[in-house]
């Protein structure tokens, strides 16, 4: 976890986290008290991990450690009474939100840190792919279009357009899509 921030709410006990978080992390770890301003600090992809000590002064925690499991990247951890764990563990696990029961074990926290830390690292891996498979969507997306204009407009079959489009973007050695793009600025009004 060296080099990524960590957010630590909590309205109680946040010296204690803050020391067991230092001992298993490098980075700059970040402090609130309450799930408004954790709120607005936890947008984006900010942190890499946001830790909750449940209850908070303005709410429980499980509603916030949901809210920023949805809305970041950041592996999220609740800490909450024993008793509680059960009750609420479905939900915490639906949202992607890990739980650790207090009184707090200081292995079972390291452990569940590091597991939410791979969890995260993980997600992060298959984001990065599926932005790539996406952009290879649109940009085939793009190069049907512009077969499409090229079979009405030149009367030819796909197979052809295919080749239109291939031969043309080795002779101006272009990517494809680019080449598609051109056709389409070509013909469509």
């Amino acid at each position: 976890m060296a080099g990524e921030k960590a957010l630590l709410i909590a309205t109680q006990g946040q010296e204690k986290l803050r020391q067991w978080l230092e001992a298993i992390q490098s980075s700059e770890i970040v402090s609130i008290r309450g799930a408004a301003e954790a709120r607005r600090a936890a947008t984006g992809d900010m942190y890499a991990l946001a830790m909750i000590n449940a209850p908070l002064a303005d709410e429980t925690g499980l509603e916030l450690a949901i809210d920023i499991a949805r809305r970041s990247t950041a592996a999220v951890v609740l800490l909450v009474k024993n008793e509680l764990a059960p009750l609420i563990a479905e939900a915490a696990a639906e949202a992607g939100v890990l739980i650790v029961p207090k009184p707090v074990n200081p292995q079972l926290f390291e452990q569940t840190i590091r597991v939410g830390m791979a969890c995260r690292n993980r997600m992060l891996l298959y984001k990065s792919e599926n932005e790539k498979l996406q952009k290879k969507y649109e940009e085939l997306k793009i190069i049907d279009r512009a077969k499409c204009l090229l079979i009405e407009h030149m009367r030819i079959t796909e197979e052809e357009a295919h080749r239109v489009l291939e031969k043309e973007a080795m002779n101006m050695r272009l990517p494809r899509v680019r080449v598609a793009k051109q056709v389409l600025e070509r013909f469509e009004l």
